[in-house]
C-alpha cells in the first residue's frame, strides 16, 4: 500500500473517532443508561385517559417536549403545543442537574421520557392532564416524521 492511502486512512479514522459524541450519540438527558425494567411502558394516552391507574408509577412514554417558562410539558402531538391545547400533554419536572446543552437538544422535539407520574399534579396554574416527576431519561427520539415514499396512498 502506498503512504499517501494509509495517511489519508488513518485521517479519516482519526476524524470519526474525534467528532462523534462520546457519550454514544445520546442525545438529551439520560445519566445511568442502559436497561430499566422498573419502568412501564406506555402512551400518552394511557397517562391521559386512566391516570390513577398510573398514578405514583414509573412510566416511559413518547411525546413532543416543549421547556419554555411556566411551560415545561411533554404533548401527545406537537400540533397539541402549537394549538396551546394543554390537556393533550402532563407537565415535566425538569431535572436540576440536565444542562442548558442537554435542554437545547431536545427541547422542540420528539422525545422518549422516563420518570414518575403524578395524576395529582396538574403543573402550572392546573393546566395539564397530570405530571411527570423524577426524570431519569429525556432523550431525543425524532425530528421527522418517517419516509412514506414508496409506501401506496391511503385509499379515499
Amino acid at each position: 500500500m502506498n503512504r499517501p492511502f494509509i495517511a489519508a486512512s488513518v485521517l479519516l479514522i482519526a476524524s470519526v473517532v474525534l467528532c462523534s459524541n462520546s457519550s454514544g450519540q445520546i442525545r438529551g438527558y439520560f445519566p445511568k443508561p442502559g436497561p430499566d425494567d422498573t419502568v412501564q411502558d406506555v402512551s400518552l394516552i394511557q397517562l391521559i385517559a386512566q391516570p390513577e391507574k398510573f398514578d405514583g408509577k414509573p412510566v416511559r412514554f413518547i411525546g413532543f417536549l416543549r421547556i419554555e417558562f411556566e411551560g415545561n410539558a411533554i404533548y401527545l402531538h406537537r400540533e397539541d403545543f402549537d394549538h396551546g391545547i394543554s390537556n393533550n400533554g402532563v407537565w415535566i419536572d425538569i431535572p436540576v442537574d440536565m444542562t442548558k446543552h442537554q435542554k437545547d437538544e431536545v427541547n422542540m422535539h420528539y422525545v422518549i421520557c422516563a420518570g414518575v407520574f403524578r395524576a395529582g399534579d396538574r403543573g402550572h396554574l392546573g393546566m395539564f392532564s397530570g405530571a411527570i416527576t423524577n426524570v431519569r431519561r429525556l432523550q431525543f427520539w425524532s425530528d421527522e416524521p418517517r419516509s412514506t415514499k414508496g409506501l401506496p396512498s391511503p385509499v379515499r
